[in-house]
């Protein structure tokens, strides 16, 4: 069975560093912001701060001096 999943804006939190959650569709209504982090397909790009936040979030340890390429691989090992 497929549903069918839309991302809305959310409060930016300890618990959710990234600023949107996770709706199934049919869920939607007018209250709802959608996010559109990336317009036109394109990848989307976290800041370091933003990659910080999501790693502290999850509990992964890091350099606070690392390169933002270091941290983005820590982040997409998690």
């Amino acid at each position: 069975m497929y549903i069918e999943t839309t991302r809305v804006k959310s409060p930016i939190s300890d618990d959710n560093p990234l600023g949107f959650v996770v709706i199934n569709t049919s869920d939607l209504t007018e209250d709802h912001e959608l996010f559109d982090a990336a317009p036109d397909g394109a990848d989307v790009k976290l800041t370091i701060a933003q990659i910080r936040d999501a790693l502290a979030a999850r509990g992964i340890g890091f350099d606070p001096a690392a390169k933002k390429a270091d941290l983005q691989v820590l982040l997409d090992a998690a």
